[in-house]
């Protein structure tokens, strides 16, 4: 399992079989995951600059919002329900 896959899978538990179909079937979702967890590993980095922490911060929480919005799409979409 790729590493940004496994990342969103742990933070959104409850919707891990929809990101993981996502996750293989569309590009864009891909790249929300891969810029996701581009953003933890940098959050995680920054130990003593609160500033970058804070922008590192609201970035993950927009790409979460963001990943979030393109699951709760999915969930209504007609390819999914018929599938």
């Amino acid at each position: 399992m790729p590493s940004s896959l496994q990342l969103v899978s742990e933070q959104f538990p409850h919707l891990r079989e929809r990101v993981a179909c996502l996750f293989e079937r569309e590009e864009t979702f891909r790249e929300l995951c891969e810029d996701y967890e581009a953003c933890t590993l940098a959050l995680g980095r920054q130990e003593s600059d609160e500033g970058l922490k804070r922008e590192y911060s609201a970035l993950r929480l927009r790409l979460e919002t963001e990943l979030l919005g393109y699951l709760r799409q999915d969930a209504h979409s007609p390819v999914h329900r018929h599938q």
